[in-house]
């Protein structure tokens, strides 16, 4: 059973929490004022600021901000501070605490968050938000629409730029999965991979050479993960090669699609390029034309 959060609310109360790396002090505040002036209450965990080794504190410090944020009745939101490397050190801290009589928070954040997307899914069904950390420049677009899918305002995302790779024969409703692919891939064989079957997969990735992207998704094949899939739908190849390239992330996407017998599309504007939207993961979404739209609206 999928649950959704509550929209968020004018004046909500956001908490931030540092699962992964070190924060950026001064990019944290530059988007914590912001909300505030937007008249967002925002505070922060005890050890957001904290460094242990390159982690942003210990793995108990760390886990415990999240816990603490998820379990305050009067937090409604909880927003990564950043990604980088650490949330996937948390996951078996949570797993000795029950969440499943709390209700879900808006959760977002991606990269290294992806993670916790897949925990919280695969844990509770929780739906969560792939979409901008606080380090990202909340003052622009990707801030807004974020505030806009959150408070249930934004429904329907345009996306002419999407190349259809291979075409489906009628608009394609399913929940949409995924994330960082390399996070993602990391998870295969642990509890915590989220199970694909009837859901679109989405990914996207940074710094990876298209021959590791291949053998990324070649191990998703050869496990099995990607059984029962619905789509498949690429955001942004960030440094991940050039068009110029023997071999190339599209390519890739599209062979993939082609075996698995399932429509594909390339370059949502979603990851780690300059236009991060914010997708509701777990919730059915529609892709239909040029436009992706929560299904029912």
């Amino acid at each position: 059973m999928r649950k959704k959060p509550k929209p968020l609310k004018a004046g909500a109360h956001i908490r931030i929490v540092a699962p992964a790396g070190i924060v950026n002090p001064q990019k944290l505040q530059r988007s914590q004022d912001f909300l505030t002036h937007r008249g967002y209450t925002v505070s922060q965990g005890a050890h957001v600021l904290d460094q242990h080794e390159i982690f942003a504190g210990r793995d108990t410090d760390r886990v415990q901000d999240l816990i603490d944020a998820l379990s305050d009745p009067q937090v409604d939101a909880v927003i990564a501070a950043r990604g980088g490397y650490g949330s996937v050190r948390l996951l078996p801290l949570l797993d000795q605490v029950d969440l499943s009589h709390l209700e879900p928070k808006c959760l977002i954040g991606y990269s290294d968050i992806a993670a916790l997307h897949a925990y919280f899914f695969t844990r509770y069904g929780w739906i969560t938000y792939h979409g901008p950390v606080m380090e990202s420049d909340w003052t622009q677009e990707n801030g807004q629409m974020a505030l806009d899918v959150l408070a249930g305002r934004k429904t329907c995302w345009l996306t002419r730029e999407m190349e259809v790779l291979n075409r489906p024969h009628a608009p394609l409703t399913a929940p949409w999965q995924g994330g960082n692919l390399t996070v993602l891939t990391s998870l295969i064989g642990t509890p915590y991979f989220p199970r694909l079957n009837g859901t679109v997969l989405f990914v996207e990735d940074v710094n990876e050479a298209p021959y590791r992207i291949d053998r990324m998704f070649q191990h998703l094949l050869l496990a099995g993960c990607l059984e029962g899939i619905r789509g498949i739908v690429w955001g942004e190849a960030v440094s991940c090669g050039s068009d110029a390239d023997p071999l190339t992330v599209k390519q890739i996407i599209h062979r993939i699609a082609l075996e698995c017998g399932i429509p594909g599309w390339y370059n949502f504007p979603a990851g780690h390029g300059v236009t991060n939207w914010t997708v509701p993961l777990g919730q059915p979404l529609t892709i239909s034309d040029d436009h992706v739209l929560v299904a029912g609206d």
